[in-house]
């Protein structure tokens, strides 16, 4: 539990100033530490217990919820074309099921549901940072081309404006849910109330100020759905009218809200809904391309991104607009894990998550009461169905660690009768923090009819070891990458400034260039998937003067990952070695994919 807790309510505020990705990838990282470090410290309260069917544990929600999803997505190891892209992708993905299935049959509803609500705090931190940002009272944070006080400064801690967004969504319906349980409980004051009820208000206006629709809509599903199942049926008409009437107040209230909604209305009239979405279009055709091209088997775990650029350039071949607007013109994920599925697992991939929603759906109904539990449960799925339908929560630790618990929670609470049930599930209830109403240290009597005790199955010990050296194992190979991939990105970033220091001085120290190769390469051994750093080679090169050296290094850089910055910079590659044709060729694609670069080709090559 202390893992849990420390990945739930520390994972939020880390950051590496010092690395080339300040915030997804440590958060990530040490995220996905702690989680097999919870794992890891659970597995042992299995041999606590007397008996465990693994019949039972194999009809658990979770467990049939995520097998299918994850033998797919392991087969793709045999067709993807993107191998250190699958391998960082696929360890992140059963990093993600192992948790949902661990946390679903280890811990008891009572003891998730006081993690979702200690998520309230660091959810109220980060929000607080990001008001404090957007009225341009406290900046500790600046990025380079980017106006304080502008949308994409309303960051927090999170790095990304949609990030904070989406990571408020359930923080704001768990607030709900508090509030109502204590008020059923005959509290109408208190620490626990106001707190919520502070909480919520935070969180809320947080929220409005990102000016991300995406989430706003995932909320306002939410929390319909919510009071929809909590009121009786007449008050539905009244609860609907106060949706609105809430979404209407935010956007009046907060100007830059207003002002985004005035202009997606705008741009609505006119029919450009792909500037509308924010140019969304563009990341879902490119999955539909991918899938109509590799429908059997997809492009693979992680393969979204390498085959963007392939799939946008062929796509532009055939007439098919792009957004103009993009602070990134290529696109890391789908904006919609249903067609990021889709792209990387083919039709395999989407029966598997057919399969996976059909369990979760059957879980939602099983759940019994509380009305205030069954009612949070519909209203977090809902809304964190909204937010994959059109952006992509489970990409990121700092959104996808709670979205995964939370699930955890609703699968527990549908999970059958006559699977693990005993004290915490598969963790007896002596051991962690004790659910409402417990004393520390005891735990409920077994009953015959529990799985985990009495006759059948087979002891809890026997199935301690192979679970503790698996996790063991995970956890120490977690903590190589942890500090394999996090010291190549500090490597990485340490090059760059270097390297724009001596650009702007005008002159490099001798052995600035030889160091600055040696770092690289140490790098690139370190984290093989990294497209930075082939492209900082090559930049290296270009700057000694050796440009069949740099040629080779971004040609590198453009296998692993083509974008429109490789395309550029192998073009004046190109051109410095007298290899006009070609350098034309890359100056084309490059303009094609951002043609924001037009500017910086050289007039010689047009």
């Amino acid at each position: 539990m202390i893992a849990l807790w420390l990945l739930m309510l520390g994972t939020p505020f880390l950051i590496a100033p010092a690395a080339k990705e300040a915030f997804r990838q440590p958060k990530l990282l040490v995220g996905e530490w702690l989680a097999l470090a919870s794992l890891f410290l659970l597995a042992w309260g299995v041999g606590r217990m007397e008996r465990v069917r693994l019949a039972a544990v194999g009809r658990h929600p979770a467990v049939q919820a995520v097998v299918p999803m994850l033998l797919v997505a392991t087969l793709g190891f045999a067709t993807t074309r993107h191998p250190f892209h699958f391998r960082e992708a696929l360890t992140d993905l059963w990093i993600g099921a192992a948790c949902l299935a661990g946390w679903s049959l280890a811990l008891a509803p009572s003891r998730i549901e006081r993690v979702l609500r200690g998520v309230l705090w660091p959810a109220s931190l980060l929000a607080l940072l990001g008001i404090l940002q957007a009225h341009r009272l406290w900046e500790p944070l600046h990025f380079v081309g980017i106006q304080p006080g502008e949308r994409f400064a309303v960051t927090s801690l999170a790095g990304n404006p949609g990030d904070l967004a989406a990571y408020l969504v359930l923080p704001c319906l768990i607030a709900q849910w508090v509030l109502v349980r204590r008020l059923r409980a005959g509290e109408r004051s208190g620490p626990a109330v106001w707190g919520a009820g502070l909480a919520l208000a935070i969180c809320l206006y947080a929220l409005a100020r990102t000016q991300t629709l995406a989430a706003l809509a995932a909320l306002l599903t939410g929390g319909v759905i919510f009071w929809v199942s909590l009121l009786p049926r007449r008050r539905v008409a009244g609860v609907l009218a106060g949706a609105a009437a809430l979404a209407v107040v935010l956007v009046l209230a907060v100007a830059p809200l207003r002002d985004r909604v005035a202009h997606l209305f705008r741009l609505t009239g006119e029919g450009d809904l792909n500037d509308a979405l924010s140019g969304r279009f563009d990341g879902w055709n490119a999955a539909a391309f991918m899938l109509a091209e590799h429908p059997l088997a997809g492009v693979g775990q992680g393969g979204y991104l390498p085959e963007f650029s392939p799939a946008k350039l062929t796509l532009i071949a055939r007439g098919v607009p792009f957004f103009q607007g993009h602070m990134q013109p290529v696109f890391a994920n789908a904006h919609s894990e249903f067609l990021e599925v889709a792209a990387e697992w083919g039709v395999p991939g989407l029966l598997a998550l057919g399969w996976g929603l059909w369990v979760l759906w059957r879980a939602l109904r099983r759940g019994g009461p509380p009305a205030e539990d069954r009612a949070l449960a519909f209203a977090g799925v809902a809304a964190l169905a909204v937010l994959a339908l059109v952006h992509f929560p489970f990409r990121t630790a700092l959104v996808g660690f709670p979205a995964v618990l939370f699930l955890a929670w609703v699968l527990r609470r549908g999970s059958p009768e006559g699977l693990p049930q005993v004290g915490a599930g598969l963790v007896p209830a002596r051991v962690g923090v004790p659910g409402p109403g417990e004393r520390a240290g005891t735990s409920p009597a077994p009953t015959p009819s529990t799985p985990g005790t009495g006759n059948g199955g087979i002891k809890g010990s026997l199935l301690v070891w192979p679970l503790v050296a698996l996790l063991g194992l995970a956890l120490i190979g977690q903590t190589g990458r942890l500090r394999a991939r996090g010291f190549a990105s500090r490597l990485l970033h340490h090059v760059e400034v270097l390297s724009m220091a001596a650009v702007s001085a005008g002159k490099a120290p001798p052995r600035l260039f030889a160091d600055n190769l040696e770092a690289l390469e140490r790098a690139a051994a370190l984290d093989p998937s990294e497209i930075g750093i082939p492209i900082a080679r090559g930049t290296q090169y270009l700057l000694l003067g050796q440009p069949d050296s740099a040629v080779r290094a971004y040609t590198e850089a453009i296998e692993l990952e083509p974008r429109p910055e490789g395309y550029l910079n192998l073009g004046r590659a190109q051109l410095a070695a007298g290899r006009m044709d070609e350098a034309r060729l890359s100056f084309q694609r490059a303009v094609l994919l951002d043609p924001r670069l037009d500017r910086q080709v050289p007039m010689v090559a047009r």
